[in-house]
């Protein structure tokens, strides 16, 4: 696995190698940095593997809902964030602070900012409500710690979008 600080490669693929499982992969060719597994299709814990580690980040709450995202068999908690997919969810790792929002409603483009609302990395999806795309990272932000894991989170954070989108379509046709 590789890390983006080490690489001249400022847009990466998301891929989804198994149209089954929920995995993805976050690559450049051959050079994977990173992936993101969802245990059980009907549950909310996923796996992150990236240089940085493995972490286990699940969502949990109704009303207020929020991550916990954890070092792999580890008890401590690293982050808890409140997830706001209307407005911004704030995260904190390494001591650097990241924002997930909506970059570009038109465009359905979501991304990492930081504090002077400055984009660190944007998805942009290539298949309307589907997973897949390419992630493009802003040259200023490439020497970040925890880049890699915090890129993953958010294509955790864009599954768990994605299957309530799903959910509620269901509900709608019924």
């Amino acid at each position: 696995m590789k890390s983006i600080s080490e690489s001249p490669i400022t847009t990466l693929q998301i891929i989804k190698p198994d149209l089954i499982k929920k995995y993805y992969e976050l690559k450049s060719g051959d050079e994977l940095y990173g992936s993101v597994e969802v245990m059980d299709n009907s549950g909310t814990l996923a796996r992150i593997e990236t240089t940085q580690g493995v972490f286990t980040v699940k969502r949990a709450g109704f009303f207020k809902p929020y991550i916990i995202f954890r070092k792999e068999k580890h008890a401590a908690d690293e982050i808890i964030a409140y997830l706001n997919i209307e407005d911004i969810t704030k995260i904190v790792l390494d001591s650097n602070t990241y924002y997930f929002r909506l970059v570009n409603l038109w465009k359905n483009q979501w991304g990492w900012t930081n504090e002077k609302n400055q984009i660190i990395l944007r998805y942009k999806p290539t298949i309307a409500g589907l997973i897949k795309g390419d992630v493009e990272i802003s040259k200023d932000f490439t020497y970040l710690s925890f880049l890699e894991t915090v890129t993953i989170l958010g294509i955790y954070f864009l599954t768990q979008l994605e299957d309530e989108i799903l959910l509620q379509n269901e509900l709608t046709a019924q």
